[in-house]
């Protein structure tokens, strides 16, 4: 079984921009999990999620309900999801104990909808802090239109590089709804994620001058430091590359292999 030797499962929190596919990332990876006999723990840390297709074993909905704080504070809807996080955070103990009393081999866990309300609150390091820094790491979602341009590719790149310097935390980038992309497309993406040159180039022939300069300083800044290099293509359509998450999860905490041993056999199965 994955997980430290408290028992606590190892909680692998989903991040990205608006629409990146987050919570249909959580519903996919529950689903698969239930289909292998994982026991994967499905968590919603998103109080402005108006329904989520999961089955949450935690849902800070049940604390903190948006509609509520902005009635009651007289906010609209960016300074309640704000002072959300922040009455979250001051309720952090009380959500680490409800957290660590659930019984699982991973925790996936749906962060807010903008990156920013996760990222940028310190509200967020103090949860990561009390739930375990030392079992806990990101799964960081590319989107895939804003994928199709070398400065869209690297401004993601850059995003997930600061999150990952924000929080703290061991990140593996994936990119997200990889079915929507054209055979092409999708190979010069994973191109750029795997050779800096060819993304070098690319860049130069969109824009060039100082501005590509500045990136591509901090793209070989960036690949220099890089835990989990490249970026690893994610269907949650399709449910491609579920198994690559607890690859990721093995890598960092041990464990897993029987489910992913089960689920090479099954895809060998359908191979043949």
């Amino acid at each position: 079984m994955v997980g430290m030797d408290s028992g606590t499962p190892p909680v692998l929190f989903v991040v990205g921009t608006a629409g990146a596919g987050k919570s249909s990332l959580v519903t996919s990876f529950q689903r698969w999990s239930r289909f292998l006999e994982t026991d994967a723990i499905a968590v919603n840390l998103d109080p402005g999620a108006e329904r989520v297709h999961y089955d949450a074993e935690f849902d800070v909905r049940d604390l903190i309900s948006l509609t509520e704080v902005m009635g009651e504070y007289d906010l609209g809807p960016n300074g309640a999801q704000i002072l959300a996080a922040d009455l979250l955070a001051a309720q952090a103990g009380d959500v680490a104990a409800q957290l660590h009393a659930l019984s699982g081999e991973v925790m996936i866990v749906d962060t807010p909808g903008q990156v920013e309300l996760f990222a940028f609150r310190e509200a967020s390091n103090h949860l990561i802090e009390v739930i375990g820094r030392e079992q806990s790491a990101i799964i960081y979602l590319f989107d895939p239109m804003l994928s199709r341009s070398p400065s869209g590719f690297v401004s993601q790149m850059l995003l997930s590089s600061i999150v990952e310097f924000r929080l703290g935390l061991p990140t593996k980038n994936f990119l997200s709804k990889a079915d929507l992309l054209e055979p092409d497309e999708l190979a010069q993406i994973l191109e750029w994620s795997e050779r800096l040159e060819i993304l070098e180039m690319a860049l130069y022939d969109e824009a060039g001058g100082q501005r590509t300069e500045f990136a591509i300083n901090q793209l070989r800044m960036m690949q220099e430091f890089a835990q989990a290099p490249g970026l690893t293509p994610l269907s949650s359509e399709l449910e491609e590359g579920l198994a690559d998450i607890l690859t990721f999860a093995q890598a960092l905490f041990g464990g897993m292999s029987d489910a992913r041993d089960g689920f090479a056999a099954d895809n060998d199965d359908e191979k043949n």
